[in-house]
């Protein structure tokens, strides 16, 4: 299962902008823990900071990282579940 998760830094986030780095890689060792792989990620300007995509192989397992990232403090967002265009189209045809 495909999730985007659009991102936000709080105050306290933009306070350790500089350890940006350090803290993204702590994200993807988090993630990878749980079994889910970050497929992409993008900086963007805007309404988000951030946009991720991520293969997880369950709702549930999204949730645990959602709470873990919240516990940190350094970041709002907003999760979607997602299916690849071809995976919809397939379901459309299936009606």
């Amino acid at each position: 299962m495909y999730f985007i998760r659009l991102v936000r830094f709080t105050p306290e986030g933009l306070k350790e902008i500089k350890q940006f780095r350090a803290k993204r890689v702590e994200f993807l060792q988090q993630a990878k823990k749980l079994g889910i792989s970050v497929v992409a990620e993008f900086v963007t300007s805007g309404s988000y900071n951030l946009v991720t995509i991520l293969e997880a192989p369950n709702l549930d397992t999204v949730l645990q990282l959602s709470v873990i990232t919240w516990s940190k403090g350094r970041t709002t967002f907003e999760t979607m579940g997602a299916v690849r265009a071809e995976d919809f189209e397939r379901i459309v045809e299936s009606i």
